[in-house]
């Protein structure tokens, strides 16, 4: 019924901001970070794979923070693929065709079962065995693959990672963000919210008593057309 936090996790929001704005500041905090671990050249190309809430607050935050030229990402469903587009994504495809679409943004060839080339920067935001090989395969020789959203166990071959010395890199929530002058991401997060209006991310409020529907939905955010589900305790006793 109650836990303790340090002052330091304590961020006022901002009156101008609604309630399911609020709500999406820390997932795009964490999407920032991300974003930022990623060192994206300017005018590089970058692959999101996965365009759910972390996916999507990436693109957003790529396109804020950094001087990318292409975003390519995998979505599954037809409403992650608008909500990426309007967040700044060039390109989406669903994920079998994300290798085909990399190819020809980096105009390169495939060699054995692997792009010659790719892009600059992929971002992970599935954290499957999978997710992560494409990742991998997708990403130039000496590019840079980040790993975004909570950690998952995985299995898997890392000979590509050798051969193509790629850079693999964690991004786990937020803190300082020292080339941002020193901000904490937060401050970086409410600014993006506010400014894009990424309340309108959250799809469906449950009040707590009805947790186990709320959990169930949002573990099937994608099949139910959902993005991010949240709880409202505003008319909580």
């Amino acid at each position: 019924e109650i836990f303790a936090a340090h002052k330091s996790q304590l961020h006022v929001v901002a009156e101008e901001l609604s309630d399911e704005s609020a709500v999406m500041i820390e997932p795009t905090a964490a999407g920032i970070h991300a974003v930022l671990r990623g060192n994206v050249p300017d005018g590089g190309t970058v692959a999101v794979i996965g365009a759910g809430t972390m996916g999507l607050t990436a693109i957003a935050a790529l396109r804020r923070y950094t001087k990318v030229d292409a975003i390519v990402v995998a979505a599954r469903y037809p409403h992650q693929h608008q909500a990426a587009r309007l967040l700044g994504a060039d390109l989406t495809v669903v994920p079998d065709e994300l290798g085909r679409a990399i190819r020809r943004a980096a105009g390169t060839r495939v060699v054995g079962s692997t792009l010659g080339s790719g892009v600059d920067v992929t971002i992970d935001a599935v954290g499957s065995s999978s997710s992560l090989t494409d990742a991998i395969g997708f990403t130039r020789p000496r590019g840079r693959v980040v790993l975004l959203g909570m950690p998952n166990q995985v299995d898997m071959n890392l000979t590509a990672l050798w051969h193509r010395e790629t850079e693999l890199v964690g991004a786990y929530c937020y803190g300082t963000e020292h080339g941002h002058g020193d901000k904490h991401t937060f401050e970086l997060a409410t600014e993006l919210v506010g400014d894009l209006n990424l309340g309108q991310l959250v799809s469906e409020l449950y009040p707590l008593a009805d947790y186990q529907t709320a959990i169930e939905h949002a573990a099937q955010a994608g099949p139910r057309g959902l993005i991010k589900v949240a709880f409202d305790l505003r008319d909580s006793a």
